[in-house]
This record gives C-alpha cells, sequence and structure tokens, in this order.
C-alpha cells in the first residue's frame, strides 16, 4: 500500500488528474490548499505585490497558488500505472514543471469512528 502525493502548481492541470484516477478506480483522494514556500517568503516580508503588476514578469515563474493532492493506492502495481498515465498526461507542451509527485510507503489505515456506531 503506498500513499502518492501530488504537488499541483498548474490548477489547469486538476480535473485531468481527476480524470486519471477515474479511469484508473482510483477511489478517493483528498485535495488541499497550498502554498509554496517562495511565495510564503514574499508575503511575511511584505513583499507580495511583487507577485501581480510589472514586476510578475521578473520572477521566476510564476508563483501561483497551489493544490496539495493525496490519495492511497492499495497495491504497488496500480500505483506504478496511475503514476505511468499521470507523466504521460500531463507532460506539458512547454518546458516549465506543473508540478511534483512522490509515494511513501502505508502500513495501515485505522477508521475512526465515534462511539454510537
Amino acid at each position: 500500500m503506498e500513499i502518492l502525493f501530488i504537488v499541483l502548481n498548474d490548477l489547469s492541470f486538476l480535473d485531468k488528474i481527476m480524470q486519471i484516477f477515474v479511469k484508473m478506480n482510483v477511489r478517493g483522494a483528498t485535495m488541499l490548499e497550498s502554498e509554496g514556500m517562495a511565495k510564503a517568503i514574499l508575503k511575511s516580508e511584505g513583499l507580495s505585490f511583487l507577485l501581480e503588476g510589472p514586476f510578475e514578469k521578473m520572477l521566476p515563474g510564476r508563483i501561483a497558488n497551489s493544490k496539495t493532492i493525496f490519495t492511497v493506492i492499495p497495491d504497488e502495481t496500480t500505483t506504478k500505472k496511475v503514476i505511468l498515465e499521470l507523466k504521460e498526461t500531463l507532460r506539458s507542451e512547454e518546458d516549465k514543471t506543473i508540478g511534483f509527485m512522490f509515494t511513501l510507503p502505508v502500513s495501515g489505515i485505522y477508521p475512526l469512528k465515534s462511539k454510537s456506531e
């Protein structure tokens, strides 16, 4: 069992990821709004105005909002197939990074239930 994390910086690819999950029978994922370190530093230093306006083009790539998506996949074979499909589908026409993904092993899942059940 593995958990697949995707940190997606280009949200225009979000629908494609969800379509791949459905196609590959990945049943359930969690999506969180996330923010990269560069954007957080600019905000904490009071420089968030650089993210907009005339300075935006001078920054190394657009620093936008991102999403972190994670899902537990029961078997390693399916994980490899999902990753391959994601890589092939999300390959950008431009030479830019739209995000990254990684996996970690999961040793167990423990449902939490209320006492009334």
